[in-house]
């Protein structure tokens, strides 16, 4: 189960449990070197040029490990807010339902999306990725986060 926690206090909290970071699903070595690149961010997601959903918040943290390359240091997590199109709902259900190989595999087969960050000095950041099967399966959708693996 993946606890809230303020993106300040993310790293101290994971380096004194190692089990709580193995439930936000990060891995024993990275424990302490996630910060905070920004904070949680509003965008908008699109899927082949069409809205699916008009307000998304959007986590995005540095992985500070040597030897990743810059692609490799960045991760997202998303949080999908209402509206949300009927096929966006119907993949995020699917994503929580199912469980191991079953669950990467549906995400596998699904589409490719674009999330916009908005950020408040008038730029947008534009993130091409595929959803990830969530560390949570119970709850409202609107309470699940998904991580969003950036395509290459």
């Amino acid at each position: 189960m993946r606890m809230p926690v303020a993106l300040s206090t993310l790293p101290t909290t994971l380096r004194s449990d190692p089990a709580r970071a193995a439930d936000a699903g990060v891995s024993a070595s990275a424990v302490g070197t996630l910060r905070a690149d920004q904070r949680r961010r509003l965008g908008r997601t699109y899927r082949a040029g069409r809205l699916i959903c008009g307000c998304v918040h959007v986590t995005v943290l540095c992985d500070g490990r040597l030897g990743l390359a810059p692609h490799e240091r960045r991760v997202v997590w998303m949080r999908f807010h209402e509206p949300l199109d009927d096929d966006l709902r119907a993949e995020l259900t699917r994503l929580v339902r199912r469980r191991g190989s079953a669950a990467r595999r549906a995400a596998e087969r699904a589409d490719p999306i674009e999330v916009v960050i908005d950020d408040p000095h008038g730029e947008r950041q534009r993130i091409l990725g595929h959803l990830q099967p969530p560390q949570m399966r119970h709850g409202h959708l609107l309470a699940i986060e998904f991580e969003l693996r950036p395509s290459r």
